[in-house]
């Protein structure tokens, strides 16, 4: 599969400027979608005006700004599985766990359809993905690499953004394990792979190696 035939569409929701992602094959209506956030009403509109059909739902992890927008999107196409790391499914229907009590928010959401593995292979809307298990963030965090030509596709949650690394002092944080599973998770892969993560810019494997200064 080339890189060209993939569309990634980035919609921010601004509660947190989390980074969700809409990702189908150019000319195709079947879709997934990575960590819908707090304003599911952007990915619905977007999806809608589309006439897009989402197959699943992928989330790096459960941290309720990754997670707050699967009710809406799945009372709307109520086939579309929930896919999460075994490590992580149970801040799904946990509003501590999750973090949305700490911000005044009982979030909870429908349990995961498919909980997922290091080294499980997906086929999503024509796509083939693997998952990668990366704890530091938190003890569940998974990131899906595609692995396009001639440069592959990452979706990271918040285990690593342009120059920097995410937070480690969440309760189920593990700060000693996080730059080694970046190292070898990560930056294992090609120069050339397009890193999207949940919060701020896309970067590469390549860039991140040279400028990123916590690596």
């Amino acid at each position: 599969m080339k890189f060209s035939d993939i569309v990634v569409k980035p919609i921010i929701s601004a509660p947190f400027q989390e980074n969700g992602y809409v990702v189908h094959r150019k000319n195709e209506s079947e879709c997934f979608v990575v960590d819908p956030g707090l304003e599911p009403w952007s990915f619905i509109e977007f999806l809608k005006k589309k006439e897009f059909t989402p197959v699943a739902l992928l989330i790096t992890h459960g941290h309720g700004d990754h997670i707050g927008g699967l009710v809406a999107i799945r009372e709307k196409w109520e086939s579309a599985k929930i896919y999460v790391g075994e490590l992580d499914s149970e801040k799904l229907t946990d509003p501590v766990r999750n973090l949305s009590a700490t911000f005044g928010i009982s979030l909870t959401t429908p349990v995961a359809d498919v909980l997922l593995r290091d080294g499980d292979k997906l086929e999503l809307a024509g796509i083939s993905l693997e998952v990668r298990h990366v704890p530091g963030h938190c003890k569940g965090h998974v990131v899906y690499w595609i692995p396009t030509e001639p440069k592959g596709i990452l979706f990271v949650g918040d285990v690593i953004f342009q120059d920097s690394i995410g937070r480690n002092d969440f309760p189920d944080s593990e700060p000693a394990v996080q730059i080694p599973m970046i190292r070898s998770k990560i930056l294992t892969l090609p120069d050339d792979t397009v890193i999207y993560p949940g919060h701020g810019n896309s970067t590469t494997v390549g860039a991140e190696k040279r400028n990123n200064p916590f690596l």
